[in-house]
């Protein structure tokens, strides 16, 4: 009975400092990748602003070739959006739209992760010496959930060899198009 108390007790010590450790944790969470392009922002641009053509150049696509994508309003700029559906858990389903655009500038998308949590990525493209400096940005809010706090600290290690894919994969689809 003894033991049974202890262990109680400390479950209970570990559960209060779980709960305290999360409240005290950021409530949201950016993930972002930078790479220095060779061509100039109005080159850059398109490759960002619609969403069959970041479809192109997704570091997500390759992961599973059996993902359902449907693309619906303008090919390009606010409101052009991406849905996509796979039973492949690194997939899942989900969508993708376009909500501000400035031309050579910006481009910043809303996130759904099929009810599993949402957030926003934008593209910021500024003028380089050597042509184009962009960034990859993700922002997502947890709120009072505090798994998800917990989970937006491995956030970056989870997605961020993703942004380091697609930038170099875009880079090369800009710098060596095909002929």
């Amino acid at each position: 009975m003894a033991f049974a108390r202890l262990a109680f007790k400390v479950l209970l010590i570990l559960l209060v400092l779980l709960i305290g450790i999360g409240l005290v944790l950021p409530s949201h969470t950016t993930v972002e990748r930078s790479i220095v392009i060779h061509a100039p922002p109005a080159q850059v641009f398109p490759h960002v602003n619609g969403m069959r053509a970041f479809h192109a150049w997704s570091p997500w696509t390759d992961i599973d070739p059996e993902t359902t994508y449907t693309f619906e309003g303008p090919d390009t700029g606010v409101g052009s959006r991406m849905a996509w559906q796979s039973g492949n858990q690194q997939v899942g389903a989900g969508s993708q739209e376009i909500t501000v655009s400035q031309a050579d500038r910006q481009v910043t998308t809303a996130l759904e992760f099929g009810g599993k949590g949402s957030g926003t990525a934008s593209f910021f493209l500024e003028p380089a010496a050597q042509g184009t400096l962009l960034r990859w940005e993700f922002q997502t809010e947890f709120g009072w959930d505090l798994f998800s706090r917990y989970v937006g600290l491995m956030l970056d290690s989870m997605i961020g060899a993703s942004y380091d894919k697609g930038l170099r994969t875009l880079k090369l689809r800009i710098e060596q198009p095909a002929t």
